[in-house]
């Protein structure tokens, strides 16, 4: 009886250090997908997450274009604008000193007495220039039938398909 539930507490301390599901939808400007419908056929897509990763953001953004493409019950999209935007900072050195003077005071039988004498603080400070975040934007047009040739358009059910593998 003991192994089951040290088993189940083992299986539920690891579930619990688990990353964070990525693909879900966002919530108060977090991260994650949100779309807005601009007209019957036309959405804005959006997909934003953390760190250096505007190609995985990408191909979140698309999942979400194509899931939304079938939803709506039409067959393809085309990507009509798109915006790659990406919070970055900047690598950054420094070295600071400050001098200021050490007050001690001691006391004894007699009396106190109070000294004081100079005193340097060196401090440092090096981060390096990662992204914090990435955001893709697509607006999208819809349609049905045979998918037009231009170069971002898209079958709505092969990219979900394709796309849907690295979002689970």
């Amino acid at each position: 009886m003991k192994k089951p539930i040290v088993a189940l507490m083992m299986v539920l301390l690891i579930s619990a250090c688990a990353a964070p599901k990525v693909y879900q939808p966002a919530s108060d400007g977090g991260y994650g997908y949100r779309e807005s419908q601009i007209a019957d056929n036309r959405y804005r897509v959006s997909f934003k997450m953390r760190g250096d990763t505007q190609f995985e953001a990408m191909d979140y953004a698309l999942l979400r274009a194509a899931e939304l493409t079938l939803m709506a019950d039409y067959d393809w999209f085309v990507v009509a604008d798109r915006h790659v935007d990406g919070e970055k900072r900047e690598p950054s050195t420094g070295v600071n000193a400050s001098r200021t003077r050490e007050v001690e005071r001691h006391c004894g039988l007699l009396g106190c007495t109070t000294s004081s004498r100079p005193s340097t603080t060196y401090g440092a400070e090096i981060s390096s220039g990662n992204r914090a975040e990435s955001e893709v934007i697509l607006e999208i047009r819809l349609g049905k039938g045979v998918r037009p040739t231009e170069v971002d358009s898209y079958d709505a059910l092969e990219v979900r398909n394709n796309l849907r593998k690295r979002a689970n």
